[in-house]
């Protein structure tokens, strides 16, 4: 069943890493001190680090950040591809997975995360109609959420409309993730109540990063959060009622 009563904000940060210790380190210490909800961090699979081995982080260091981020009562969470990294998370108890990019067709990938029973987030952003059905088919009575996101910057693809539409089709929770240019998307994706809202962080340093034109400045995070949780005040109930003139 759908839920529309609460809405997590989750900070991406990817690979926006760029195999930095320091960088990582310094994204975390950044976020816990936000209202994000939770962060994600990416395992991509072992054949995209063979050809970028400087993106690679020590798993040691990630079970460092997990329990900082428990520490603080923030959500932990792992965008991930490599099917053998996840023992790894499980035990450090990690709070939820996320599915990324055409993924939702692998099916060994998504039958051994469904075995966690955690929440799963499940990008659609490469999926047609036909891989969604057959996807909805098969898992839909798991702890699936629908993730609406759309690989591009342009505002004209964000088709935020879809949020709704996949709710009402398949039943299920849908959140957004924000691949806009545009931060005033994010706001206005509230009105589309998404589970969740999704979205990438970056450092301040000028250097490209793996998700660079979408993300947010780390020291912009805290504004951002703050009108998400202001804004959502102006959705209300969609009940029409009686009420004395305020102004």
């Amino acid at each position: 069943m759908c839920k529309i009563d609460f809405v997590m904000y989750i900070a991406e940060i990817g690979l926006n890493h760029l195999g930095s210790i320091e960088r990582l380190k310094k994204y975390f210490d950044c976020l816990i001190s936000t209202n994000v909800d939770a962060i994600t961090i990416q395992i991509r699979e072992k054949s995209y680090y063979e050809k970028n081995k400087d993106l690679v982080i020590d798993a040691g260091i990630y079970s460092e950040m997990i329990k900082l981020t428990k520490k603080n009562n923030k959500k932990f969470g792992v965008a991930i591809a490599d099917i053998d990294m996840i023992d790894f998370f499980e035990s450090n108890n990690i709070d939820f997975y996320k599915v990324i990019r055409n993924d939702i067709n692998n099916k060994k990938l998504i039958d051994r995360l469904i075995l966690t029973k955690k929440k799963l987030i499940v990008s659609t952003g490469t999926s047609s109609e036909k891989e969604l059905q057959n996807f909805i088919n098969n898992y839909f009575k798991h702890n699936i959420t629908l993730n609406h996101t759309q690989l591009s910057n342009n505002i004209d693809d964000c088709n935020l409309k879809a949020i709704s539409n996949l709710k009402q089709k398949y039943n299920i929770d849908v959140s957004y993730g924000s691949h806009s240019r545009d931060i005033d998307v994010l706001y206005m994706s509230l009105c589309f109540e998404p589970s969740d809202i999704l979205f990438y962080v970056k450092d301040t340093e000028n250097l490209k990063f793996p998700d660079n034109d979408h993300a947010i400045s780390i020291d912009n995070v805290s504004e951002v959060i703050e009108n998400l949780i202001y804004f959502k005040r102006a959705i209300g109930t969609g009940k029409k009622k009686k009420m004395e003139i305020k102004i």
